[in-house]
């Protein structure tokens, strides 16, 4: 959250972010996916998001999503501006 708030503030209006992320898949059977997840959990306290949780943390920053794509190997990539009031 910290990151994409400073990212927003220093963003300029007609400026763009890339935002490249792995989603979560749902899978509750992949053993590797949860184990990547618990990794995450315990360095960094976030875990594997899913698109939407990703989406809403950068709304929460400030930003708003102009378009998504997934791009492969559980992997989107997001174009965010910053929101203009």
């Amino acid at each position: 959250m910290h990151t994409l708030s400073g990212a927003a503030a220093s963003l300029a209006a007609d400026g763009t972010l890339l935002l490249v992320e792995q989603v979560a898949t749902g899978d509750p059977e992949d053993g590797e996916a949860v184990l990547h997840h618990l990794r995450l959990k315990c360095a960094f306290g976030s875990g594997v998001r899913g698109a939407e949780e990703i989406e809403d943390l950068a709304g929460r920053a400030g930003l708003v999503v102009r378009s998504r794509a997934d791009i492969g190997w559980d992997h989107r990539l997001w174009t965010l501006g910053r929101r203009v009031s």
